[in-house]
C-alpha cells in the first residue's frame, strides 16, 4: 500500500508534524484511499497536490465527508453502534487511534456526501447523546485555517 506524507501543522518546537495517509499516485498528484486522522481539509477520494514541504492542496474532491469521533475507552459499544450507522449510510471506518494512555480513541469515518447532511449529523448527534464526553467534528467541511468558514466544495 502506498502512502503520501502530509503536513499536519508546525509543532510547538517549530518542527513539522506529518501524517502518512494511504493514497495512490495519480498523474502529478495523490488520490487518498482513506481519510486522514490528523491532516485537516481532505477526505478519502480527494486528489491532492503535495508540495516539497508536504503541505497540500485539494485539486479535486472525491465526494466524501470525513468525520473524526473521539471516544473514551469505556464507550466502545456506543462506537460500534455508530460504526454500524455509518456503514448503513454507505460509509466506512478508516481507522482508530488511541491516546498514549489508552483512555480515549480517535476514530476516522468516511461517509459519502450522498448520505445527506441530516443523516450524518443525526448519527453523530445520537452518538454524542449516548457519550456526552465524546466529540465529533467534520474534517473537510470547514477551512482548517479558522475551523468556521465552510469550504462549500459540495455546492
Amino acid at each position: 500500500m502506498s502512502t503520501v506524507r502530509l503536513l499536519v501543522q508546525t509543532g510547538p518546537s517549530g518542527r513539522p508534524v506529518h501524517e502518512d495517509v494511504p493514497a495512490v499516485a495519480e498523474g502529478s498528484g495523490w488520490r487518498l484511499t482513506a481519510s486522514p486522522g490528523l491532516a485537516m481539509g481532505a477526505a478519502a477520494g480527494d486528489l491532492l497536490t503535495v508540495a516539497p514541504d508536504h503541505s497540500f492542496t485539494v485539486v479535486e474532491r472525491g465526494g466524501n465527508i470525513a468525520v473524526h469521533v473521539s471516544a473514551p475507552a469505556e464507550a466502545a459499544a456506543d462506537l460500534s453502534s455508530l460504526r454500524a450507522a455509518v456503514e448503513r449510510m454507505g460509509g466506512r471506518c478508516d481507522g482508530v487511534g488511541w491516546t498514549r494512555d489508552r483512555t480515549a480513541s480517535l476514530t476516522v469515518f468516511t461517509i459519502p456526501l450522498s448520505a445527506g447532511w441530516s443523516a450524518i449529523e443525526s448519527a453523530m448527534n445520537a452518538y454524542q447523546a449516548k457519550v456526552p464526553t465524546g466529540e465529533w467534528y467534520y474534517v473537510n467541511v470547514y477551512d482548517p485555517a479558522d475551523d468556521t468558514t465552510p469550504l462549500n466544495w459540495w455546492l
